[in-house]
């Protein structure tokens, strides 16, 4: 589950609304056009391509995973859905099965921060070369604003706990990946910080999550320790994001020339 975007006055009260809002917002970014192919590095269970398959009936999404059970549940969700044009494939969005420019869109909302490095080389790397000239990429994450080093005893060990029980290595810090989307090729790179946008979903996330798992617990299910990790992630990224200078919620837009 992604952060979503808030943008008319009541999108606030309503976490589907604001999850629908960040779907339009980051498809809206890569000009989609019917007969065009799209590509979603670390799509989860396939939440966006599916809203986008059913917005876009002439556009065809493609979204990978490296977790398997994702890869089947999706499936089922865009049978369900009776979905021809979306589908999830097992893969690592660092080497994709995709040819050289092949690909008119590729965006990674919340993905591309689980790859290794301040910079994300590989998956931006990935993207520029599977995009057709003219492509568009899409990346909304949250970043540093300044390197790890530089951040406070109190944020970096907020950072950490994030970082720890989200499985990330680092956040994307943005001078470094702009530097890089620079160094690798693109152009038209368009840098826009959204985080009074999203922090309505910020502010939603930990209860919600929690709200989750005390209705596991009644059914009677067990909580795993992935469950409880996921919790204590979005109460420290609540805090976390309170310290404005130092981390931030990005988005970027960019195409291939």
């Amino acid at each position: 589950m992604h952060f979503g975007y808030s943008i008319k006055r009541w999108d606030c009260l309503s976490r589907e609304k604001m999850l629908q809002r960040m779907n339009e917002e980051v498809l809206n970014s890569l000009e989609l056009k019917d007969g065009d192919n799209v590509v979603d590095m670390g799509c989860g269970l396939g939440a966006t391509i599916r809203f986008g398959a059913q917005n876009y009936p002439n556009v065809n999404f493609t979204g990978y995973t490296i977790t398997p059970w994702q890869v089947k549940q999706s499936g089922i969700l865009i049978e369900k859905m009776r979905l021809k044009n979306a589908e999830v494939i097992y893969g690592d969005y660092n080497q994709l099965s995709i040819e050289n420019q092949s690909v008119d869109a590729v965006f990674g909302l919340e993905s591309i921060c689980h790859a290794n490095g301040f910079d994300k080389k590989a998956p931006l790397k990935e993207a520029f070369r599977v995009l057709k000239k003219g492509g568009h990429f899409t990346m909304v994450d949250g970043f540093l604003k300044k390197p790890e080093n530089e951040l406070n005893s109190f944020v970096k060990r907020l950072y950490r706990r994030v970082c720890d029980n989200w499985a990330l290595k680092c956040f994307p810090e943005i001078q470094e990946v702009e530097k890089r989307l620079i160094k690798i090729g693109y152009k038209n790179i368009k840098i826009e910080e959204i985080s009074y946008k999203i922090a309505p979903s910020a502010v939603h996330a930990p209860f919600t999550t929690l709200g989750f798992l005390i209705k596991k617990y009644f059914q009677g299910e067990k909580l795993n320790q992935q469950s409880w990790n996921n919790l204590k992630a979005c109460f420290c990224i609540f805090f976390l994001g309170l310290s404005r200078n130092s981390i931030g919620y990005f988005k970027i837009n960019a195409t291939k020339p």
